[in-house]
């Protein structure tokens, strides 16, 4: 497996985006997504370092926020395990090329959306 180089600097943007993720969410995977393959990550490295960080946020939520119980955290949880596995399966199966045209299509995809409901509210 191909290391990577993650600079001192970029732990800066890596952290960046986590805070981001702690207020926000949308999108915060998108821009782990982009970070990691700009540092020479292979496509499927980036999908599974997103996909862990992802993890490890919703999994400090999760116990965060669940007492008491939280049902649809639970329904949460479940979903993104098994969207994640999926992810990675299917991921495995198609070319970088059409992994990364999914990449930029679903990302101006979703500029779209907010730039409509931005105008027209």
């Amino acid at each position: 497996m191909k290391r990577i180089g993650i600079s001192q600097k970029k732990f800066i943007h890596l952290f960046g985006i986590s805070v981001y993720d702690g207020m926000f969410g949308p999108g915060q995977a998108t821009m782990l997504m982009y970070t990691f393959l700009r540092n020479g990550a292979t496509y499927l490295q980036s999908l599974a370092f997103t996909r862990f960080q992802t993890f490890i946020s919703c999994t400090a939520a999760f116990i965060t926020y669940s007492w008491p119980v939280n049902w649809i955290a639970i329904y949460y949880t479940f979903g993104s395990l098994i969207g994640s596995r999926l992810a990675l399966r299917v991921a495995q199966k198609i070319s970088t090329g059409q992994l990364r045209f999914i990449l930029h299509s679903v990302t101006i995809a979703l500029l779209i959306q907010l730039v409509i409901r931005v105008a027209f509210p």
